[in-house]
């Protein structure tokens, strides 16, 4: 069979319908080493940008005005957490007058 195969397709056997053209592998998919710089930047240079950023956002982080909004941040979340303890405490408050109000009232009936 082999020998057939040798000089070509033999008579009878299925020939490909679609022709395909072999390029080559794929180029490696380049991931971004530092985010938000882009990889068209050599390494070395990618890496100053991106200390330069951090920098940049580092500053921003240290002003007063940002300080004074975690502040209030954490005061306020304080505040939710207290009023949510107090609607937990009335929720479980209501829930036992209801039980011993209904308990009651079926002993009553009896």
């Amino acid at each position: 069979m082999a020998a057939l195969w040798a000089m070509g397709t033999p008579p009878g056997a299925a020939k490909p319908a679609v022709r395909t053209v072999n390029m080559g592998k794929a180029p490696e998919v380049t991931q971004q080493q530092y985010p938000g710089v882009s990889t068209k930047f050599l390494p070395h240079e990618a890496v100053i940008i991106y200390g330069q950023k951090l920098e940049s956002e580092r500053k921003y982080v240290d002003m007063p005005s940002t300080r004074q909004w975690f502040r209030d941040h954490r005061r306020r979340k304080r505040e939710e957490e207290k009023l949510a303890e107090i609607y937990c405490k009335h929720r479980e408050l209501s829930k036992s007058r209801s039980e011993a109000f209904l308990a009651a009232g079926t002993a009553s009936m009896r």
